[in-house]
């Protein structure tokens, strides 16, 4: 699994998002590289246009999915977070910190 944190920012006009304990979006690395995340904060509602930072889990990103990964992962990673094709907002992901089954690796 690849954890991260990021500052995130819902920008679909119009919109305010409800969160939930397994708040899911996906998130776009570019190049057809999209995975879906769970959103872990104490906030419980994300309103239009404001910045909030998070922590995110990637229960996708297994072995294959990582080394697939791992050369877009720098210091910070821009993405855009959608629901299916629509864009609901932008994310600046920082602290990456992949741990597979059996022993933590760093990223």
């Amino acid at each position: 699994m690849l954890r991260a944190k990021g500052e995130i920012m819902f920008t679909l006009a119009g919109s305010d998002y409800k969160a939930s304990d397994h708040f899911r979006i996906a998130f776009s690395f570019g190049d057809g590289m999209l995975y879906s995340g769970t959103i872990k904060s104490d906030y419980r509602e994300y309103n239009q246009g404001q910045t909030y930072l998070v922590d995110i889990e990637f229960f996708t990103v297994e072995d294959e999915a990582y080394e697939l990964l791992k050369p877009v992962l720098a210091d910070e990673v821009d993405t855009v977070m959608c629901a299916g094709s629509k864009i609901l907002g932008v994310a600046k992901l920082t602290d990456f910190y992949y741990e597979d089954q059996t022993t933590p690796i760093s990223a």
